[in-house]
Protein backbone atom coordinates (compact mmCIF):
# COMPACT_ATOMS: atom_id res chain seq x y z
CA UNK A 1 0.00 0.00 0.00
CA UNK A 2 1.50 3.37 -0.81
CA UNK A 3 1.05 5.34 2.02
CA UNK A 4 4.02 6.67 3.04
CA UNK A 5 3.12 9.33 5.47
CA UNK A 6 0.57 8.10 8.08
CA UNK A 7 -2.19 10.21 10.05
CA UNK A 8 -4.54 9.43 12.67
CA UNK A 9 -8.76 10.05 12.57
CA UNK A 10 -7.55 12.75 15.10
CA UNK A 11 -4.91 14.28 13.20
CA UNK A 12 -7.22 14.57 9.74
CA UNK A 13 -10.51 15.85 12.53
CA UNK A 14 -7.64 18.73 13.31
CA UNK A 15 -6.88 19.16 9.66
CA UNK A 16 -10.96 19.59 8.72
CA UNK A 17 -11.25 22.11 11.87
CA UNK A 18 -9.45 24.42 9.42
CA UNK A 19 -12.13 24.24 6.87
CA UNK A 20 -15.84 24.78 6.69
CA UNK A 21 -16.61 21.17 4.91
CA UNK A 22 -18.69 19.18 7.86
CA UNK A 23 -17.52 16.35 10.19
CA UNK A 24 -14.91 13.87 9.69
CA UNK A 25 -17.03 10.08 8.88
CA UNK A 26 -14.26 8.04 8.16
CA UNK A 27 -10.87 8.16 5.63
CA UNK A 28 -9.25 5.41 4.25
CA UNK A 29 -5.57 5.43 2.62
CA UNK A 30 -5.58 5.17 -0.84
CA UNK A 31 -3.36 2.65 -2.64
CA UNK A 32 -2.46 3.18 -6.30
CA UNK A 33 -0.37 6.29 -5.91
CA UNK A 34 3.01 5.84 -6.58
CA UNK A 35 5.22 9.02 -5.97
CA UNK A 36 2.41 10.76 -3.17
CA UNK A 37 0.17 9.76 0.10
CA UNK A 38 -3.27 10.70 -0.80
CA UNK A 39 -6.45 9.59 1.38
CA UNK A 40 -10.01 9.88 0.61
CA UNK A 41 -12.53 11.43 3.11
CA UNK A 42 -15.98 10.99 3.91
CA UNK A 43 -17.27 14.04 5.74
CA UNK A 44 -20.95 15.34 6.33
CA UNK A 45 -22.32 18.27 6.66
CA UNK A 46 -25.86 19.87 6.75
CA UNK A 47 -26.75 16.13 6.49
CA UNK A 48 -25.09 15.85 3.19
CA UNK A 49 -22.22 13.65 3.00
CA UNK A 50 -19.21 14.18 0.08
CA UNK A 51 -15.87 13.08 -0.66
CA UNK A 52 -12.57 14.68 -0.47
CA UNK A 53 -9.27 13.59 -1.39
CA UNK A 54 -6.50 14.81 1.22
CA UNK A 55 -3.22 14.59 -0.27
CA UNK A 56 0.35 14.58 1.15
CA UNK A 57 3.50 15.32 -1.45
CA UNK A 58 6.30 13.29 -0.68
CA UNK A 59 8.41 14.86 -2.88
CA UNK A 60 7.08 17.97 -4.71
CA UNK A 61 8.37 21.58 -2.06
CA UNK A 62 5.82 23.78 -1.28
CA UNK A 63 7.44 26.34 -3.71
CA UNK A 64 6.28 23.84 -6.31
CA UNK A 65 2.58 23.81 -5.70
CA UNK A 66 1.19 27.40 -6.16
CA UNK A 67 1.84 26.59 -10.06
CA UNK A 68 -0.70 23.53 -9.87
CA UNK A 69 -3.12 25.20 -7.58
CA UNK A 70 -3.41 28.29 -10.27
CA UNK A 71 -3.17 25.90 -13.20
CA UNK A 72 -6.40 23.96 -12.25
CA UNK A 73 -8.15 27.17 -10.46
CA UNK A 74 -7.28 28.25 -14.39
CA UNK A 75 -8.83 25.28 -15.99
CA UNK A 76 -11.78 25.31 -13.99
CA UNK A 77 -12.69 28.57 -15.28
CA UNK A 78 -12.82 27.31 -18.50
CA UNK A 79 -15.64 24.68 -17.30
CA UNK A 80 -12.63 22.10 -17.71
CA UNK A 81 -13.47 19.52 -14.96
CA UNK A 82 -10.29 19.17 -12.92
CA UNK A 83 -10.21 19.00 -8.76
CA UNK A 84 -8.84 22.67 -8.43
CA UNK A 85 -7.87 22.48 -4.46
CA UNK A 86 -10.26 22.96 -1.88
CA UNK A 87 -9.40 26.82 0.43
CA UNK A 88 -9.73 26.98 4.42
CA UNK A 89 -11.45 29.39 6.68
CA UNK A 90 -8.81 31.68 5.85
CA UNK A 91 -8.89 31.49 2.22
CA UNK A 92 -5.66 29.26 1.65
CA UNK A 93 -5.17 26.00 -0.01
CA UNK A 94 -2.55 25.13 0.79
CA UNK A 95 -1.46 23.43 4.30
CA UNK A 96 1.66 21.54 5.86
CA UNK A 97 0.75 18.15 7.26
CA UNK A 98 3.91 16.29 9.41
CA UNK A 99 6.25 18.63 7.31
CA UNK A 100 4.36 17.49 3.67
CA UNK A 101 2.64 20.07 1.77
CA UNK A 102 -1.01 19.30 1.45
CA UNK A 103 -4.12 19.65 -0.82
CA UNK A 104 -7.50 18.90 -0.10
CA UNK A 105 -9.72 18.45 -3.19
CA UNK A 106 -13.43 17.24 -4.33
CA UNK A 107 -13.84 13.56 -4.95
CA UNK A 108 -15.76 13.43 -8.34
CA UNK A 109 -18.09 10.89 -9.25
CA UNK A 110 -17.37 8.57 -11.43
CA UNK A 111 -14.27 5.43 -12.35
CA UNK A 112 -11.11 5.19 -13.94
CA UNK A 113 -12.07 2.96 -17.21
CA UNK A 114 -11.16 -0.42 -18.21
CA UNK A 115 -7.86 -0.11 -19.41
CA UNK A 116 -7.95 -3.30 -21.30
CA UNK A 117 -11.67 -2.85 -22.74
CA UNK A 118 -11.26 1.52 -23.90
CA UNK A 119 -13.67 2.04 -26.67
CA UNK A 120 -13.48 4.06 -29.76
CA UNK A 121 -16.19 6.94 -27.82
CA UNK A 122 -13.76 6.94 -24.96
CA UNK A 123 -10.78 7.50 -26.94
CA UNK A 124 -12.71 10.04 -28.52
CA UNK A 125 -13.74 11.55 -25.47
CA UNK A 126 -10.55 11.76 -24.30
CA UNK A 127 -9.37 13.37 -27.45
CA UNK A 128 -11.46 16.31 -27.24
CA UNK A 129 -10.24 17.13 -23.39
CA UNK A 130 -6.93 16.97 -24.28
CA UNK A 131 -7.51 19.25 -27.06
CA UNK A 132 -9.82 21.97 -24.44
CA UNK A 133 -6.76 21.25 -21.78
CA UNK A 134 -3.75 22.45 -24.40
CA UNK A 135 -6.29 25.29 -25.99
CA UNK A 136 -6.67 27.04 -22.21
CA UNK A 137 -3.08 26.33 -21.81
CA UNK A 138 -1.76 28.06 -24.77
CA UNK A 139 -3.39 31.25 -23.57
CA UNK A 140 -2.05 31.25 -19.97
CA UNK A 141 0.19 33.06 -18.61
CA UNK A 142 1.53 30.40 -16.26
CA UNK A 143 4.62 28.92 -17.12
CA UNK A 144 6.49 25.69 -15.15
CA UNK A 145 9.56 24.05 -16.76
CA UNK A 146 8.87 20.04 -16.97
CA UNK A 147 11.11 18.73 -14.28
CA UNK A 148 11.30 15.35 -16.52
CA UNK A 149 11.85 16.73 -19.40
CA UNK A 150 14.84 16.13 -21.98
CA UNK A 151 17.75 17.63 -19.75
CA UNK A 152 16.34 15.30 -16.81
CA UNK A 153 16.09 12.60 -19.20
CA UNK A 154 19.88 13.44 -20.56
CA UNK A 155 21.29 12.81 -16.32
CA UNK A 156 19.48 9.94 -15.96
CA UNK A 157 20.42 7.73 -19.03
CA UNK A 158 23.84 8.80 -17.73
CA UNK A 159 22.74 7.64 -14.32
CA UNK A 160 21.19 4.69 -14.80
CA UNK A 161 24.08 3.52 -17.45
CA UNK A 162 26.32 1.65 -15.20
CA UNK A 163 23.26 0.52 -13.48
CA UNK A 164 21.65 -1.49 -15.65
CA UNK A 165 22.63 -4.98 -17.85
CA UNK A 166 25.09 -4.46 -20.66
CA UNK A 167 22.49 -5.26 -23.32
CA UNK A 168 19.56 -2.81 -21.53
CA UNK A 169 22.56 -0.12 -21.37
CA UNK A 170 23.30 -0.34 -24.76
CA UNK A 171 19.69 -0.39 -26.00
CA UNK A 172 19.00 3.05 -23.47
CA UNK A 173 22.11 4.65 -25.12
CA UNK A 174 21.15 3.84 -28.79
CA UNK A 175 17.58 5.15 -28.29
CA UNK A 176 18.31 7.93 -26.74
CA UNK A 177 20.95 9.10 -29.22
CA UNK A 178 18.63 8.52 -32.10
CA UNK A 179 15.88 10.08 -29.97
CA UNK A 180 17.64 13.46 -29.39
CA UNK A 181 19.35 14.03 -32.56
CA UNK A 182 15.80 13.56 -34.60
CA UNK A 183 13.99 16.18 -32.28
CA UNK A 184 17.07 18.40 -33.36
CA UNK A 185 15.64 18.68 -36.57
CA UNK A 186 12.18 20.41 -34.85
CA UNK A 187 12.23 24.32 -34.70
CA UNK A 188 8.81 25.46 -34.43
CA UNK A 189 6.75 23.01 -32.07
CA UNK A 190 3.60 24.49 -30.53
CA UNK A 191 4.24 24.56 -26.71
CA UNK A 192 1.61 25.49 -23.86
CA UNK A 193 0.66 23.84 -20.59
CA UNK A 194 0.32 20.35 -20.57
CA UNK A 195 -0.98 17.23 -18.11
CA UNK A 196 2.25 15.10 -18.90
CA UNK A 197 0.58 12.24 -17.65
CA UNK A 198 -2.91 11.38 -19.21
CA UNK A 199 -3.19 7.92 -18.57
CA UNK A 200 -7.00 6.15 -18.09
CA UNK A 201 -5.89 5.76 -14.05
CA UNK A 202 -5.82 9.56 -14.17
CA UNK A 203 -9.59 10.16 -15.52
CA UNK A 204 -13.19 9.50 -14.32
CA UNK A 205 -15.66 8.58 -16.27
CA UNK A 206 -19.40 8.50 -15.11
CA UNK A 207 -22.60 7.12 -16.85
CA UNK A 208 -20.48 6.82 -20.00
CA UNK A 209 -19.19 10.75 -19.82
CA UNK A 210 -15.70 11.76 -18.43
CA UNK A 211 -16.34 13.26 -15.02
CA UNK A 212 -13.00 14.52 -14.02
CA UNK A 213 -9.46 14.48 -15.08
CA UNK A 214 -7.04 14.45 -12.40
CA UNK A 215 -3.67 14.74 -10.91
CA UNK A 216 -2.25 17.41 -12.67
CA UNK A 217 1.29 17.37 -10.41
CA UNK A 218 3.13 16.54 -13.63
CA UNK A 219 2.08 19.28 -15.75
CA UNK A 220 4.07 21.87 -16.97
CA UNK A 221 5.19 23.73 -20.24
CA UNK A 222 6.16 21.67 -23.18
CA UNK A 223 5.57 20.28 -26.64
CA UNK A 224 1.77 20.02 -27.18
CA UNK A 225 2.12 16.66 -29.55
CA UNK A 226 4.29 15.29 -26.55
CA UNK A 227 1.38 15.33 -24.26
CA UNK A 228 -0.38 13.80 -27.07
CA UNK A 229 1.72 11.08 -27.53
CA UNK A 230 1.73 10.21 -23.95
CA UNK A 231 -2.02 9.98 -24.17
CA UNK A 232 -2.03 7.69 -27.09
CA UNK A 233 0.36 5.59 -26.00
CA UNK A 234 -1.61 4.66 -23.19
CA UNK A 235 -5.46 4.71 -24.62
CA UNK A 236 -4.91 3.49 -27.50
CA UNK A 237 -3.02 -0.02 -27.21
CA UNK A 238 -3.65 -3.39 -28.45
CA UNK A 239 -3.14 -6.37 -26.22
CA UNK A 240 0.69 -6.09 -27.35
CA UNK A 241 1.63 -2.94 -27.23
CA UNK A 242 1.05 -1.84 -30.67
CA UNK A 243 -1.36 1.13 -31.43
CA UNK A 244 -4.83 0.32 -32.50
CA UNK A 245 -5.07 2.21 -35.59
CA UNK A 246 -8.79 2.96 -35.43
CA UNK A 247 -8.20 4.14 -31.30
CA UNK A 248 -5.68 6.61 -33.13
CA UNK A 249 -7.54 8.10 -35.32
CA UNK A 250 -10.89 8.67 -33.12
CA UNK A 251 -8.71 10.29 -30.49
CA UNK A 252 -6.40 12.56 -32.79
CA UNK A 253 -9.44 13.52 -34.82
CA UNK A 254 -11.73 14.72 -31.78
CA UNK A 255 -8.29 16.80 -30.73
CA UNK A 256 -7.75 18.18 -33.60
CA UNK A 257 -11.26 19.47 -34.01
CA UNK A 258 -10.37 21.39 -30.79
CA UNK A 259 -7.08 22.31 -31.75
CA UNK A 260 -5.52 21.51 -35.75
CA UNK A 261 -1.97 20.17 -35.65
CA UNK A 262 0.86 21.76 -37.59
CA UNK A 263 2.91 20.32 -40.41
CA UNK A 264 5.87 20.16 -38.38
CA UNK A 265 3.52 18.21 -35.60
CA UNK A 266 2.52 15.54 -38.27
CA UNK A 267 5.97 15.36 -39.04
CA UNK A 268 7.58 14.85 -35.43
CA UNK A 269 4.42 12.13 -34.33
CA UNK A 270 7.04 9.29 -34.73
CA UNK A 271 9.73 10.66 -32.23
CA UNK A 272 7.36 11.78 -29.97
CA UNK A 273 5.67 8.37 -29.85
CA UNK A 274 9.32 7.30 -28.81
CA UNK A 275 9.99 10.25 -26.61
CA UNK A 276 6.87 9.59 -24.74
CA UNK A 277 7.99 5.42 -24.13
CA UNK A 278 11.69 6.44 -23.26
CA UNK A 279 10.43 9.13 -20.59
CA UNK A 280 8.14 6.53 -18.74
CA UNK A 281 10.60 3.96 -19.43
CA UNK A 282 13.18 5.68 -17.11
CA UNK A 283 10.73 6.99 -14.72
CA UNK A 284 9.45 3.35 -14.08
CA UNK A 285 12.82 1.95 -13.95
CA UNK A 286 13.97 4.67 -11.63
CA UNK A 287 10.74 4.39 -9.11
CA UNK A 288 10.96 0.42 -8.93
CA UNK A 289 14.34 -0.51 -9.25
CA UNK A 290 17.39 2.54 -9.14
CA UNK A 291 15.65 5.27 -6.89
CA UNK A 292 17.00 8.35 -7.17
CA UNK A 293 17.43 9.76 -3.48
CA UNK A 294 17.60 8.26 -0.37
CA UNK A 295 13.35 9.10 -0.06
CA UNK A 296 12.78 6.57 -2.59
CA UNK A 297 14.86 3.81 -1.11
CA UNK A 298 12.44 4.62 2.27
CA UNK A 299 9.17 4.14 0.20
CA UNK A 300 10.38 1.36 -1.68
CA UNK A 301 8.69 -1.15 0.41
CA UNK A 302 5.26 0.44 0.12
CA UNK A 303 5.52 0.42 -3.53
CA UNK A 304 2.89 -1.75 -5.68
CA UNK A 305 5.22 -3.62 -7.70
CA UNK A 306 2.68 -4.55 -10.61
CA UNK A 307 1.25 -1.24 -10.92
CA UNK A 308 3.56 0.10 -13.81
CA UNK A 309 5.97 -2.79 -15.05
CA UNK A 310 9.44 -0.68 -16.65
CA UNK A 311 9.69 -2.99 -19.11
CA UNK A 312 6.51 -2.62 -20.64
CA UNK A 313 8.03 1.27 -21.65
CA UNK A 314 10.45 -0.23 -22.94
CA UNK A 315 8.83 -3.01 -25.04
CA UNK A 316 6.56 -0.13 -26.34
CA UNK A 317 9.28 1.74 -27.25
CA UNK A 318 10.99 -0.69 -29.59
CA UNK A 319 7.42 -1.30 -31.37
CA UNK A 320 7.30 2.65 -31.75
CA UNK A 321 10.21 2.61 -33.77
CA UNK A 322 7.99 1.90 -37.27
CA UNK A 323 5.36 4.47 -36.35
CA UNK A 324 5.27 6.88 -39.29
CA UNK A 325 3.92 10.82 -39.57
CA UNK A 326 0.23 11.58 -39.23
CA UNK A 327 -1.14 12.59 -42.64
Amino acid sequence: MSVYTHITHAEIEQILSGYDLGHLISFKGIESGVENTNYFLDVEKNGVPQRYVLTLFEYQPASALPFFIDYTDELKTHGLPVPNPVRDKKGHALQSVKDKPTLIVQCFPGEHPDHKNLSLDQCEQIGEMLGRIHLAGMNSTLHQENHRGIAWLNVQKERLAPLLSQDDSLFMAQQWNNISTSLQTFSDLPTGLIHGDLFHNNVLFDGGKISAVIDFYQACSDWLIYDLAVTVNDWCLEEGLELNSQKQNSLIEAYTKIRPLTHEEKTAWPVMLRLAAFRFWVSRLITFIHPESQMDDEHQESLIRAFLDPDEFKNMLILRSNQHALK
